[in-house]
Order: C-alpha cells, then structure tokens, then sequence
C-alpha cells in the first residue's frame, strides 16, 4: 500500500492500525474532540459515508504532519473535507483535524447525522467562547509570506456556495474577511512544489474559527486557486452571517445558497 493510500484511508477509517490507541479527533461538526481510536473510528466512518468521499484529490507529507482533501457528493450538493494528520510514533498517527466546506452544503451532512447520532445533535454548544485544543504544535512565531494573487484566481470559500473567480473580487472578500476575523494565527505553513498548505485560526463572537487552506501556485507563483476549509461547523455559521452582511450587495444569490444567513446571528 502506498503512503498516499494509506494516509487516505486513515481519514476514511479503513486502516485503524494507522492511528494511535489514544488518537484525538476533531471532527468539522462538533466542538470537543473525540478521544480514542475506538471511539474514533466509528466516527471516520459515519463521516466518510455522509460525506460521500473515497478517493483523495490532494496528498502530502512532511516529517510532522500527512494532508489530504476528498471531495465528495455529501447530502447532494458537493462538499469537501480537508484532514489533518498528525505523526505519532512507528508509522501512526496521533491525531486527526477535519475540515470541511462549504457551510450551507456541509450543513446537510451535519443534519443527516444528527438525526441517528446524538453526538453531532447535542455537540454544538457556544454558550461559553470554544477555544480548541489543537492541532499539536502551537502558533508559528513568524507569520508566512503569502504570494499574490493570480488575475484569474479561483477562491473556494468555507461558507460561499459558488466559486468566486478574479483578483479583485477574491481581493474583496478576503478584505471583509479580516474585518469580521480579523488576521489569522498561523499554526502551520509548509510548501510543497506549486502547492501550499496553511493552518491558522481566526476569532468570530469570541469564538475560536479554526481553518485550513490549500493554495495552488500557477507558473508565475501567484496563487491560482485557494480552498479554504473550516471548522468547527456552529462557528462557521456566525461568520457567514457576518460575512453575509458585508457582501450581500456584492455578491449575488448563488453565493448564499442553503439557510438564510441571517438566521445564525438571530437577525433572520
């Protein structure tokens, strides 16, 4: 078995002899992490069959950590979920941090889950500030340079339903993205050849946002293509109100599509 395979199917919970006997997970869904393989692996596998992902689209490696993304068919429209795995000793891995885009999409994986598992229905609560408790490692001291955008770039947002294509309006909608997050914390930033992995935390309503974002270079070096996934789910959604806010007139419906927005922030 390749690596690629075998870190792919760790996320899809196939290969349970690839985690650790304690390995943490942190789910897109839910707020506390699930510690455990036994307790993890089942929930891989809920995940991976709601999601509708098999195959991996992205693979890599370094000395610390395994990256991957799938996409998936999910409850109907696309979705994506991005993983992150952390080394453990002999080949393993102790932890696993997923991702997932969009909101309004991933909302019907989240609710089809809900209805048969008590974890994904009740794990959700902000009534105090969620702070997380990884990925292992802390914050990176020197925050990365980041290249410049392509004229013709494609951004895929955590909470937008539609790609949105162009140097001047992904311009836009990261300016309003740091309005209402404000400037990421950066967990990890690692290179590999024309493509670029970044993980980094944002604050919404005082809560911790926690993303993940793979960047795609062109020949020039600028970014191509960003794909920025999030977690956990009931944070996303009071950023999208926010960002709704900001963008409405900007951006037209297919951006918005799913639950009203507004709804999140109680302004429906």
């Amino acid at each position: 078995m390749s690596r690629d395979s075998e870190v792919a199917k760790a996320v899809l919970g196939q290969l349970p002899a690839a985690l650790t006997e304690t390995v943490s997970l942190a789910t897109p869904l839910t707020v506390s992490r699930i510690e455990g393989r036994d307790q993890a692996v089942p929930v891989l596998r809920e995940l991976a069959e709601s999601f509708g992902i098999g195959e991996p689209e992205f693979v890599a490696t370094d000395d610390q950590r395994a990256f991957v993304t799938f996409v998936g068919r999910g409850q109907g429209p696309e979705v994506g979920l991005f993983a992150v795995l952390t080394h453990g000793s002999a080949g393993t891995y102790s932890a696993v941090d997923l991702y997932a885009r969009p909101w309004p999409f991933v909302k019907l994986v989240r609710d089809h889950l809900a209805a048969s598992d008590t974890r994904f229905h009740n794990d959700i609560d902000l009534s105090v500030p969620y702070v997380p408790t990884g990925p292992p490692s802390g914050f990176l001291t020197d925050p990365p340079g980041l290249p410049p955008l392509a004229a013709d770039v494609a951004f895929h947002s955590p909470v937008l339903t539609d790609t949105a294509s162009g140097g001047e309006l992904v311009g836009t909608i990261l300016m309003a993205v740091e309005e209402i997050s404000g400037a990421p914390r950066f967990r990890v930033a690692t290179r590999f050849g024309n493509a670029s992995v970044l993980l980094y935390d944002a604050t919404v309503h005082g809560h911790t946002w926690q993303l993940g974002l793979v960047i795609g270079l062109d020949s020039n070096d600028e970014i191509a293509d960003m794909r920025v996934y999030s977690r956990p789910w009931p944070v996303a959604a009071l950023f999208r109100g926010e960002v709704y806010k900001l963008l409405r007139d900007r951006l037209g419906p297919q951006y918005w599509q799913g639950e009203n927005p507004l709804v999140a922030l109680g302004e429906a």
